[in-house]
C-alpha cells in the first residue's frame, strides 16, 4: 500500500510542475495590456488631443446660419496618461500574483517529490482548489493523498489517530 501512495505522490509532484507551468503561461497573457499601457504612458500628449473645430464656409445663402451662431462644443481631451497608468498597474499586479502563485505550486511539487513540508503541500493544495479546472482537480487529489496515514509516514510524521493530537 505504501508503494502505491509513493507512486501517487510522485505523479502529484509531476502534475504540480505541469500546473505551475500552465500558471506561468497564463500569467503572461496580461502582457498585451501592459504593452498598451506603456504605449499610452510614453506617447506624446499631442497624439490624443482633440483637433480644433473646423468652421464651415458660409455661402451667400439667405437661409444659412451665420458664423456667430456656430458655437463649438468643447470636447474634453482623452485622459491618455490615466488610461496608461491603469493599463500598466493592473496588469503588473495580475502578472506578479500569477508568477508568485505558480512558483508556490512548483515549490510544492518539488517538496512532494522530496517528501518534505507536509503542511505546506496541504495548504498549497487548498489554494490550488481555487483555480478551476486543473487546480481544483490537482488540489483535491493532493489533499486526498496527503491525509492518508501512509503519506504521513513517508513525510516522517506520526500517524493521526486516537492518541495523537491533531
Amino acid at each position: 500500500m505504501i508503494d502505491q501512495v509513493r507512486e501517487h505522490i510522485r505523479l502529484l509532484a509531476i502534475f504540480h510542475y505541469v500546473v505551475g507551468g500552465i500558471g506561468y503561461l497564463f500569467s503572461m497573457i496580461p502582457c498585451i495590456h501592459l504593452a498598451i499601457g506603456i504605449f499610452f504612458l510614453v506617447s506624446p500628449e499631442e497624439m490624443f488631443q482633440t483637433p480644433p473645430p473646423v468652421t464651415p464656409a458660409v455661402e451667400s445663402d439667405p437661409g444659412a446660419v451665420s458664423e456667430e451662431a456656430i458655437v463649438p462644443v468643447p470636447v474634453p481631451d482623452f485622459p491618455a496618461k490615466l488610461f496608461g497608468l491603469l493599463f500598466t498597474i493592473i496588469p503588473s499586479i495580475v502578472i506578479l500574483c500569477g508568477i508568485v502563485v505558480s512558483t508556490l505550486i512548483v515549490i510544492a511539487g518539488k517538496r512532494l517529490a522530496a517528501y518534505r513540508s507536509h503542511t505546506y503541500c496541504l495548504v498549497i493544495a487548498g489554494v490550488e482548489c481555487l483555480f478551476m479546472p486543473f487546480g481544483t482537480v490537482l488540489g483535491i487529489f493532493t489533499i486526498l493523498t496527503l491525509i492518508k496515514p501512509e503519506a504521513r509516514q513517508l513525510f516522517g510524521l506520526p500517524p493521526m489517530g486516537k492518541g495523537s493530537a491533531a
